[in-house]
């Protein structure tokens, strides 16, 4: 097991990086500030789940997960689950389009909204690049990449252009968050839950539980550059594979199981149900029976 020195002072902190997540942590947390009272109280629980999600972000990022992940399959497994799983929807959660919108200075705020206006160049380019099904083929073949040996050996190599690897990784799950959670810019018409269902379940679940499965059973090494092992923690490569496999699987699942049946709630849920009555109606004229009205209102007393 790694020693608690290691956990402590094995944070890798790369300026880029840090900068990005450090500005938009402040951004959110002074759009939230900015808003009127009323609304910060309402939003409390959109700023739990920012920074949640935030913060699994610099674990993933900075954390020695980082480190090992040039030796542990398994490290790498749990930033994919970090960024892609956990953080991504749990920032679109916290509603950040809106709030960081507000923590942009004045100008910076009016010219962002007027260049991703519908009838822009820039508007229309992104509306097209954020089309669902647009998302889906690249979040579908970005976990393909992801797992492939030969992007694996090439990107363990340096720390840089692993840094950037996992930052691809999870842009590509932010947008695909998008369409599920519905917190972020409205960029487009709303997913039919119908449809969002079988967005997650064939474009998340399917490759993840087929990966998850393949590595956890398979006997052989898929990964030839964790081959040597680790000099850090005891496990075995194969052992370390298996491992990796297993979360995946599991976790993964559980994951996106557990969003698939939110989605089947919106898709079973009575919204055309009559609405309560008022408060305000008195209890005996909500429980009489039909065609007993006229008891009531005979024991009403006439106004003058």
């Amino acid at each position: 097991m790694p020693s608690f020195e290691f956990v402590v002072t094995l944070w890798s902190i790369r300026p880029f990086s840090a900068l990005l997540v450090l500005g938009v942590g402040l951004l959110y947390l002074r759009g939230w500030w900015r808003l009127p009272l009323q609304n910060r109280r309402i939003a409390a629980a959109r700023l739990i789940c920012f920074g949640l999600g935030w913060l699994l972000l610099v674990v993933a990022l900075f954390s020695p997960l980082f480190a090992l992940a040039g030796e542990l399959l398994l490290a790498r497994t749990i930033q994919q689950i970090l960024l892609g799983l956990l953080a991504a929807p749990l920032i679109w959660q916290g509603a950040p389009a809106q709030t960081i919108r507000w923590g942009l200075p004045v100008r910076l705020r009016r010219w962002t909204t007027g260049v991703l206006r519908r009838e822009g160049a820039l508007g229309q380019g992104v509306r097209g690049a954020t089309q669902p099904a647009a998302i889906w083929l690249v979040t579908f073949g970005s976990f393909l990449i992801w797992a492939d040996p030969a992007f694996v050996q090439w990107s363990i190599g340096s720390d840089f252009v692993y840094s950037v690897s996992l930052w691809l990784f999870f842009f590509v799950y932010l947008f695909f968050w998008m369409h599920v959670v519905k917190s972020g810019p409205r960029l487009h018409k709303a997913l039919h839950p119908g449809m969002g269902f079988f967005y997650v379940l064939i474009g998340g679940e399917v490759p993840n539980m087929a990966t998850g499965v393949i590595l956890a059973f398979r006997e052989t090494l898929a990964y030839p550059v964790y081959a040597g092992g680790s000099t850090i923690v005891n496990l075995t490569p194969l052992m370390d594979q298996a491992l990796s496999g297993c979360t995946i699987w599991v976790l993964g699942s559980v994951i996106y199981f557990s969003i698939c049946l939110g989605i089947l709630g919106r898709v079973f849920r009575n919204e055309d149900a009559p609405a309560p009555l008022p408060l305000s109606w008195d209890a005996t004229e909500r429980t009489i029976a039909p065609g007993l009205e006229h008891r009531i209102s005979a024991r009403k007393p006439r106004k003058a």
